[in-house]
């Protein structure tokens, strides 16, 4: 094969399983976002990044693992057409400038570039459900509610960029940094944890139109998405006790009602544990609500981060052919949630011993690098094999 054969080959692949870019980069902008701190506290001329640290983990690392996830699935699942090389090249070269205008610390001009990234996206997959030839799983509401939410949250935080201590900015940025990721997470859960127990498909008969059943099950997962957006929405008027337990309860019901439980493979019981975590670090919130930063890194890193490793793992190793490894445990991703755990006891700690809240954080930062690090090595290299290979 020649050179030019192997280009196209290479691009044609790309629109087909668009991970194979977005996951790459991810992984480096959730490096960069974490790497900040470490650089401020080495005093290395780096200002105070509380906003672009938050901003490059959701807009870039989270953002990047949902677009390849996405991008790959969504036209498999509904029989679409996959994207074309145009569509993936724009949204792959706005997330990039958002997070460079974020690291920059231009954040108005990150956050109004991601809003038409995700427009962008958004209407993309609109595009592929309308020439669907099969519907996706009722789950996926709280796919698009969660995109839905990323672009609202994204535009309240830009216009409100100057008044961070406003309703509308606390509701933009919780509409984005914890809406936009949970949402998808939870809907596209019990349909990936299904294919890691190779359980039996939907019941639901392959059609364009929309049952009865599919109807009832996606009204259950709206209602369960509009409750969680509420809470936050309550708490723009201060903190709310009742607001916080409505959240738990939202997402408790959800997994019970809607996770499959039993049967066991390796990655399926670090997607549930990864689960458990997100409710366990919203429960924290709202026993422990003058420890809610805290809190959220428990369901930011061993929650939203555990949960796109072991996702993406499972994709990369499906799509390049390696399948097989999966039967066994893989020592590397135990090693990595290790890491990823401490550092996210660490960062918890942070808040409970104030005299060593720099140590803490820099501890916590570490321990995540060297997680991403250890994925990094063992899992990226096979986006550039195959399945055919």
């Amino acid at each position: 094969m020649n050179v030019e054969s192997r280009r196209t080959r290479s691009l044609a692949q790309v629109c087909q399983e668009p991970f194979r870019i977005f996951f790459p980069a991810g992984v480096l902008l959730g490096s960069v976002g974490v790497s900040l701190w470490i650089l401020y506290y080495l005093d290395a001329g780096v200002p105070y990044p509380r906003v672009a640290h938050a901003r490059l983990m959701i807009e870039g690392l989270m953002a990047s693992f949902i677009f390849g996830f996405l991008g790959t699935a969504g036209p498999r699942l509904t029989s679409a057409p996959h994207f074309s090389l145009s569509e993936i090249g724009i949204v792959f070269t706005l997330d990039l400038l958002a997070a460079g205008a974020h690291t920059g610390g231009a954040h108005r001009l990150g956050d109004i570039c991601f809003v038409v990234c995700l427009l962008l996206f958004a209407r993309m997959l609109l595009s592929r459900f309308r020439q669907r030839k099969d519907n996706p799983p009722p789950n996926f509401i709280l796919v698009a509610s969660g995109i839905l939410s990323g672009i609202i949250g994204a535009v309240l935080l830009a216009y409100s960029e100057h008044a961070q201590y406003s309703g509308t900015y606390q509701f933009g940025s919780a509409l984005l940094n914890e809406c936009f990721v949970l949402l998808p997470i939870l809907g596209v859960a019990p349909f990936f944890i299904g294919r890691l127990l190779d359980l039996p498909g939907s019941d639901l008969p392959e059609s364009r139109a929309f049952s009865r059943e599919w109807k009832k099950q996606a009204a259950l997962n709206a209602l369960i998405g509009i409750a969680i957006i509420a809470s936050f929405l309550i708490e723009t008027g201060g903190p709310s006790r009742a607001a916080a337990w409505i959240r738990v309860a939202a997402i408790a019901v959800y997994l019970a009602a809607r996770m499959p439980w039993r049967g066991r493979t390796f990655l399926a019981d670090y997607l549930r544990a990864g689960l458990l975590f997100i409710l366990a670090g919203f429960t924290m919130m709202a026993l422990w609500p003058n420890y809610r930063l805290g809190s959220l890194h428990t369901v930011f890193i061993t929650g939203f981060n555990l949960i796109v490793f072991t996702v993406a793992t499972r994709v990369v190793l499906g799509h390049s052919g390696n399948l097989d490894r999966l039967k066994t445990r893989l020592w590397f991703f135990i090693a990595m949630s290790a890491l990823l755990f401490v550092a996210m006891a660490s960062r918890v700690s942070a808040d409970l011993a104030p005299r060593a809240r720099i140590i803490h954080l820099f501890v916590a930062a570490i321990f995540w690098l060297a997680a991403s690090l250890i994925w990094t090595i063992k899992v990226l290299p096979k986006v550039a094999i195959s399945e055919e290979e």
